[in-house]
């Protein structure tokens, strides 16, 4: 009986660990340069995959809910000075960008 319960807890415990969803928003940006500071604010616990499309400016994200909701999401990319479609980055944030990211400025990469 012991057992029994032991691994219904554990079983439990793993499933809720393991909740997932998926969010898909837009997120400024023009270059590499951007995917990488994108996709790298995402390099946290509790976000399983991030990929940004630097053509579509769209931001596909799996992340587990028990750890971050989708505002995290949005408030991580901020921080790193991008607009997302709930947002945008403060001045401050947004000053922080290399000067071929400036996407509010219409700014263009030389090598894209």
């Amino acid at each position: 009986m012991k057992y029994s319960a032991l691994l219904l807890f554990l079983m439990v415990a793993f499933a809720a660990q393991s909740q997932k969803e998926t969010a898909s928003f837009r997120v400024e940006g023009i270059c590499g340069m951007c995917e990488e500071r994108i996709e790298g604010a995402l390099d946290v616990p509790g976000v399983v995959v991030a990929d940004w499309d630097k053509e579509t400016k769209m931001l596909q994200v799996v992340y587990q809910t028990k750890k971050l909701s989708e505002e995290d999401l949005h408030a991580l990319i901020h921080a790193v000075g991008h607009d997302t479609a709930a947002g945008k980055a403060t001045d401050e944030e947004y000053a922080g960008l290399h000067g071929c990211c400036k996407y509010r400025e219409g700014a263009s990469c030389p090598s894209e």
